[in-house]
């Protein structure tokens, strides 16, 4: 259970695992903020093992390159300054010692109210630092940027989301607790599911998208974009984690294995301002762009699948699956907790400034005495305890202003600060009173931090997308007239064209012409041999007449002692008439031949 609450599983409230939170928070403790010069990453990392996190240094720079990533985060928390990988290699990055980094804005939401009593703390791992047992979250974020980890026994993977839709179902919960699952994940223009930093166009349908949230357990079908580009397709977003390398590695293995005659070449034209440009050039413009895509979306990884199961550690410290509903009103009981500490902590900081604001007016009624208590007694604070009757806190905080200060105090200033702040005594005692101000008050600071780091979806949804089908040899193979020649040694090979004396071809030695049959290269050539049996290649895929052909046994698996008799080839539509040599004989369709 230690490795699944310190490792692997995210807190519901801030998001983050135990490295990534001590990461900001060392890094918030080095002053690194958006608005600061980066560092040194070797320095971040140095902190973050020496003072909260005892584990090694690798996995500790690679959580931190991680969320510095914005391929990989929907909303990075780092700012990284030199070589931190690349959509086509993530772990390409340099060394902790040649890499620079601060905070993003974004972690103004994670770290803004740390310091107003808003969370609990704990001694790290000496005993001799304080590091907060969790960040006080201002947005969901473990939703926001999603989140991966494997623990022992269970796994999570939640996909990122756009902070406005998340925001406006944080409105829709808060406005009525008791929505329905249902109500909630109506998918429309205000929510339509997850938003991958990387683009691409989610095709799951959407009453499959609202079970995953209804469940917390499903997956997601996403695929690259493109569009036309002249003669050639252009391939301008992948999906969430798919390399482009790979891409262009699956593709062109095709291409080698003679397999994707419908391409002729592959470019990658990806640089800093376009990460993803990947240029298909088809081998003609008659290619259908469509039914090839979907080709490429069956056999490459341009349309993957993407594993949703919502395991989070609640607020009870226990992990556990959660819809969609469970996870956001969670989050939202944590931040009502968040803000009522926070509310408080102001408040409690009001009531003692109030409570020397008193003092500090009995001291200007009797300055005179005050100071001459100050310069001639002894102990002057029991004695201004005393003849003043102050508290002890009211005492301290006289001795403490210098003699200057003290001859300075003006009534009106007092009166005006303790009025301000009993007004604001007044406003937070109402707040905290009242679950619907409470409410109100998250709402409106939802609101002004989606509209502050909001910005527009990125991944498309398409769920009347037509499913994706590899294509077959004929449908693949160019539509060209061929002529298709077996040897009595059961040799075949294709010549482009008609052959008007296939006889003349060269043959090896003891071997010598059997039969021909006109075709075209996109459709089958069947074979029979001396037993009757059957079998059909495309031509396309057979070698060329240049050569002396091939073997068909190298392909095929005929009987022991059986040999190939003849071929057919044409419309599959044309009937054939088959004989035995004992003169029976029968017509087929020769597309009823196909195996």
């Amino acid at each position: 259970m230690y490795v699944i609450l310190d490792r692997a599983l995210p807190f519901i409230g801030d998001g983050l695992k135990p490295v990534q939170r001590r990461i900001i928070y060392a890094m918030s403790e080095l002053g690194l903020s958006a608005q600061s010069k980066p560092k040194k990453s070797a320095r971040t990392v140095g902190d973050v093992l020496g003072k909260y996190h005892p584990h090694g240094d690798s996995a500790c720079y690679e959580a931190m390159v991680n969320m510095a990533q914005d391929f990989s985060y929907r909303y990075p928390m780092i700012i990284g300054q030199g070589n931190w990988g690349s959509y086509d290699d993530p772990k390409s990055f340099a060394a902790m010692r040649y890499t620079e980094a601060k905070l993003s804005a974004y972690t103004k939401l994670m770290l803004k109210e740390l310091g107003q009593g808003t969370v609990d703390w704990k001694l790290n791992f000496d005993g001799t630092l304080n590091e907060p047992i969790f960040l006080p979250a201002r947005l969901p974020n473990l939703i926001l940027n999603g989140v991966t980890g494997i623990a022992v026994g269970m796994s999570t993977d939640i996909p990122p989301h756009n902070i406005r839709e998340i925001a406006y179902l944080l409105e829709k919960i808060l406005k009525k607790p008791d929505i329905s699952i249902g109500q909630l994940v109506r998918l429309g223009k205000n929510f339509q599911g997850p938003d991958f930093p990387s683009g691409g166009e989610i095709i799951t349908a959407s009453e499959e998208i609202k079970n995953i949230y209804k469940t917390g357990i499903g997956s997601i079908k996403i695929r690259a974009t493109y569009k036309k580009e002249k003669s050639q397709i252009v391939i301008n977003q992948l999906p969430y984690q798919v390399s482009g390398n790979k891409i262009i590695e699956q593709i062109a293995t095709q291409m080698k294995a003679k397999k994707l005659p419908l391409l002729t070449d592959i470019n990658d034209e990806s640089d800093h301002e376009t990460p993803i440009r990947i240029v298909l050039t088809p081998k003609s413009s008659r290619v259908n762009t469509d039914e090839l895509m979907s080709h490429l979306f069956a056999t490459t990884d341009l349309e993957k699948n993407i594993r949703v199961n919502m395991n989070v550690i609640g607020l009870d410290g226990k992990p556990k699956i959660c819809d969609l509903k469970t996870l956001l009103s969670e989050w939202i009981t944590f931040r009502t907790q968040t803000i009522k500490r926070r509310l408080q902590y102001r408040l409690d900081e009001v009531e003692s400034r109030l409570h020397i604001l008193e003092g500090l007016m009995l001291v200007y009624l009797n300055i005179d005495e005050v100071i001459r208590i100050i310069r001639e007694e002894d102990n002057p604070k029991d004695k201004l305890i005393k003849k003043f009757k102050l508290t002890d806190i009211q005492a301290e905080s006289i001795l403490n202003l210098r003699l200057k200060n003290l001859a300075k105090l003006e009534e009106e200033k007092i009166l005006i600060e303790k009025t301000e702040l009993e007004k604001e005594q007044g406003a937070l005692s109402k707040v905290l009173k009242s679950k619907q101000k409470i409410n109100e008050l998250i709402q409106k600071e939802i609101s002004a931090d989606a509209k502050e780091f909001g910005d527009d979806r990125r991944t498309k949804f398409n769920d009347s997308a037509e499913v994706s089908h590899a294509l077959d040899q004929t449908q693949l193979a160019s539509s060209d007239p061929v002529t298709v020649i077996l040897s009595q040694s059961g040799w075949v090979r294709a010549a482009k064209g008609t052959i008007d004396e296939p006889e003349s071809l060269n043959y090896k030695a003891g071997d010598n012409y059997l039969h021909s049959v006109p075709g075209r290269s996109n459709q089958f050539a069947v074979f029979i041999d001396s037993t009757g049996r059957v079998y059909s290649i495309v031509a396309d895929t057979l070698p060329s007449a240049r050569s002396q052909g091939e073997p068909l046994s190298s392909r095929l698996n005929p009987p022991d002692g059986a040999i190939f008799a003849g071929v057919m080839s044409g419309n599959p539509k044309t009937h054939w008439l088959l004989s035995s040599s004992n003169g029976f004989g029968f017509f087929v369709k020769l597309e009823d031949l196909y195996t």
